[in-house]
């Protein structure tokens, strides 16, 4: 028998670097040379480029991870592994989209609950680490988490405001705590800023170079606009990106923003009568600067159209509402059966529309879009 040969180590380094998170974790006790790769951000962002997305799914007792496996194929296929939860998970109720939420910020998971208490949990899950955020005030509300992008150094910031028990939402409090101090302020709207940051936008805002941006609507003298609204965390100021590409029937029409390749977005509208979809994404990468006050700044380009006869009403009260991605020219969505409850992923291409029902073992649940990776969680300040 040839004794074995040993490969270079730049070829066992771009190896590794192809393997899932959860295969590479267990290197980390090797030898202190793999060990050291957790700590190479090189390695990192090498392994983070070649990271496809998948879902990430929060049931009342457990968390999954569903992977798709080959995505072009005709008949793709999901692997569903559970994964170790961060060690406190409170009860959460059935109305998902109101109670816990759960959203990324760059390569985290944000896990915001409402309940007993008000924590949110900043989590990598194939790492095993968890940060514990806990804001005090009951009334605070989480909207979104972000950072400063002018700085070298990410230093973290939650978005929220005060529930507002009167009539009118333009009365609404914004306050901005900061992780590393435990500081929580508040910070003044501008006297024309009549659009609170609602319940809905809550549950569909995204996150995109330390920003958060969510669909929101105006009014002109003659009609009413649909555009995207941001915040700023680098200058503490709401304002708007741009128009919607679409503009017609919004009211009955399903419409839902994501982040597109890492640093675009994509927009999916569906018909509330044909549920036919349309797919939209921006032409030009996002820049850390977009949002200086104009609505035409950013171009968006028809992706693709989707009529397939069996495709899933999207938009529904009684389901957590849908999260998706795109793959080439694969729409990739994961819904909750409206008969069952059960969580369903669904394989959308042209003609063609795949149902895949993950099991009974996952009912009602809430989830995201995530991108699994090796970026080690930030250290806050006490």
């Amino acid at each position: 028998m040839a004794p074995p040969v040993k490969l270079p180590w730049e070829l066992e380094e771009d190896i590794l670097s192809r393997l899932p998170p959860h295969s590479l974790v267990r290197f980390r006790s090797i030898s202190r040379k793999c060990n050291s790769l957790f700590n190479d951000k090189s390695f990192i962002n090498n392994h983070l480029s070649r990271s496809r997305p998948q879902f990430i799914l929060l049931t009342t007792s457990k968390i999954y991870s569903i992977n798709i496996i080959d995505h072009d194929s005709i008949d793709p296929t999901i692997e569903v592994r559970e994964i170790p939860s961060f060690s406190y998970i409170p009860n959460r109720e059935t109305n998902y989209n109101h109670r816990t939420i759960v959203t990324t910020c760059d390569e985290f998971l944000l896990c915001n609950y409402r309940f007993v208490e008000n924590k949110t949990a900043l989590w990598n899950p194939w790492l095993r680490q968890v940060r514990w955020i806990e804001y005090g005030d009951k009334e605070f509300r989480v909207f979104g988490l972000g950072y400063d992008n002018t700085r070298p150094e990410k230093v973290y910031k939650i978005l929220g405001y005060l529930f507002c028990h009167r009539k009118f939402l333009s009365d609404q409090k914004v306050g901005i705590y900061e992780c590393a101090s435990n500081l929580l302020r508040f910070i003044n709207r501008p006297e024309d800023d009549d659009f609170p940051i609602s319940e809905v936008a809550k549950i569909s805002n995204v996150s995109l170079n330390g920003n958060i941006y969510w669909i929101t609507w105006g009014r002109s003298e003659t009609n009413e606009y649909y555009y995207i609204r941001m915040f700023d965390f680098s200058t503490e100021k709401f304002k708007p990106l741009c128009l919607l590409p679409c503009q017609k029937n919004p009211h009955i029409n399903e419409i839902i923003l994501a982040v597109y390749k890492g640093d675009r977005f994509s927009l999916l509208e569906q018909c509330g009568v044909t549920r036919e979809i349309g797919i939209w994404v921006t032409k030009e990468r996002i820049s850390k600067n977009n949002g200086d006050g104009g609505r035409e700044g950013v171009v968006w380009i028809k992706l693709m159209t989707l009529s397939t006869t069996n495709l899933p009403k999207l938009y529904s009260e009684h389901v957590y509402r849908a999260s998706y991605f795109i793959y080439e020219k694969t729409l990739v969505m994961c819904r909750g059966d409206d008969e069952t409850g059960v969580a369903c992923i669904y394989i959308v291409r042209e003609d063609q529309c795949k149902k895949i029902e993950i099991g009974p073992r996952i009912g009602k649940c809430c989830h995201c879009v995530y991108t699994p990776n090796l970026v080690s969680l930030p250290l806050f300040g006490g």
